[in-house]
Order: C-alpha cells, then structure tokens, then sequence
C-alpha cells in the first residue's frame, strides 16, 4: 500500500487515545491489516529483492512522502491532537520505513529480521498485470480516514 492510506489509518486509529506510544504502537498495528487486503504500490511492478531498485520507485516514494506531509500538516496542525495522530500515522509507516529505505540492512538483526518475515507474510501481493484491483481499497481508505479525521 502506498504511505498516505498508512498514515491516514495510523493518524484515525491514534485518535482513540491520548497516549503517544499507544498511538505509535496502534499505527503499527494497523500497517499490517492494511498489508492483508488488496492494494497496489510500487512493489505490485517490481518483485525482485535481489536486483537494484528502479530509480523510479525512490522518486515515487519520496514524492509521495513529501506531498503526505504537506497535506498531513496543512490539513490537521491545528487539532489539539496532533502530537498524537501524527505519532500514530508515523507508526502507520513505520514498518515500511524499515524495510524499503537503507534502514532494510537492520532485517539481519533480531526482532527486525522476524519482524520483516511477519510483513512479507502478511503482505497481500497482486500481479502486476491486476494492479487496478488494488486502487479501491485505497481510495477507500483515504476517503474514509479523511472523512473520519475532518469531521
């Protein structure tokens, strides 16, 4: 799944407490549920763990990033809250924070290395000739923790 729908989710289930490592640890929980349903990213076109990255994939992703922010900030740095749906939309990327960017060299430590089989496990992968099957489910996500967030 692409970041926003991540840190969206992170940020709506952070709302149901007060407290930070709570948030954080709710956002994490929720990567992984997210990862169990259909979804498209930038993995669904380049399977290979043992080949380079495209340089596309970074710029994708750090495009993404920087406009998740920008939108995250503008739209909710005025809630009262938000230390804590901010703490939880990190958490929300967080486990792909470690396994797609330079910090994957710590899946050879353990906790980590378990940690990355737990996400390739629960990972819903879809062929990339199917991508499009994994456009609703984010939309919905996106709409519906914008929704749940702005009211």
């Amino acid at each position: 799944m692409i970041i926003t729908p991540h840190a969206l989710a992170g940020a709506a289930v952070a709302t149901t407490t007060n407290n930070v490592p709570l948030a954080f640890f709710l956002g994490f929980i929720s990567h992984f549920i997210l990862d169990a349903i259909p979804h498209v990213d930038q993995g669904t076109f380049f399977k290979s763990e043992n080949e380079p990255w495209p340089a596309w994939i970074y710029y994708s992703a750090i495009g993404e990033a920087i406009l998740a922010v920008a939108v995250f900030y503008f739209l909710f740095h005025h809630r009262s809250d938000f230390s804590v749906i901010s703490v939880g939309a990190i958490g929300g990327v967080f486990v792909d924070f470690l396994d797609n960017t330079p910090a994957r060299c710590l899946r050879k430590l353990p906790g980590f290395k378990q940690l990355h089989w737990l996400h390739e496990k629960v990972h819903f992968d879809l062929r990339a000739e199917n991508w499009y099957w994994g456009l609703p489910s984010q939309i919905i996500i996106i709409g519906g923790t914008l929704w749940y967030l702005l009211k």
